[in-house]
């Protein structure tokens, strides 16, 4: 009974420095972009997008702070329901990114990290996205938003 527990009280201190906690993050991105009209009808409605804009914390947290965002995706409308999709680029200002794929409507969804390179190599982890704000078109064919954007991330521990 003691060898037992003895062996299991091992494997926990064992395995337990292996596994990484998920950091939790909230950021804002407010950005601008082209809107492209694939399709406009009754039935249904599809505009690419593509976006630019910057993101900065609200948690204090390195994650998502202080980065360029480019961004391409595709709306599409079929009778009231609302769907969009795309993927998302961020640069931090040493050069390191993330690249997440984001779906959802057209107040929000969920999102997931693809890749992370430098300091997030092996990133993992994914939250969810909504908007805060829209802001009216400044020019035919444009928009402006800002979203918040909630999350986890998981980095491999360093040995």
């Amino acid at each position: 009974m003691i060898r037992s527990f003895l062996i299991t009280l091992l494997a926990i201190f064992v395995f337990i420095p292996a596994v990484q906690a998920s950091d939790p993050f909230e950021s804002m991105a407010c950005r601008s972009g082209t809107a492209t009209m694939v399709h406009n009808s009754k039935e249904l409605m599809i505009i690419g997008l593509e976006l630019k804009g910057m993101l900065r914390s609200n948690t204090n947290s390195e994650m998502l702070h202080n980065v360029s965002e480019i961004g391409a995706g595709i709306f599409e409308r079929t009778g009231d329901e609302i769907k969009q999709s795309g993927y998302c680029k961020y640069m931090y200002l040493n050069g390191d990114i993330n690249v997440v794929r984001w779906d959802g409507n057209g107040n929000g969804g969920e999102w997931k990290f693809l890749l992370g390179t430098g300091k997030w190599e092996n990133i993992k982890g994914g939250g969810t996205w909504s908007m805060l704000q829209r802001g009216k078109s400044i020019a035919p064919g444009t928009f402006q938003n800002c979203i918040i954007i909630k999350g986890t991330f998981e980095l491999p521990k360093s040995e």
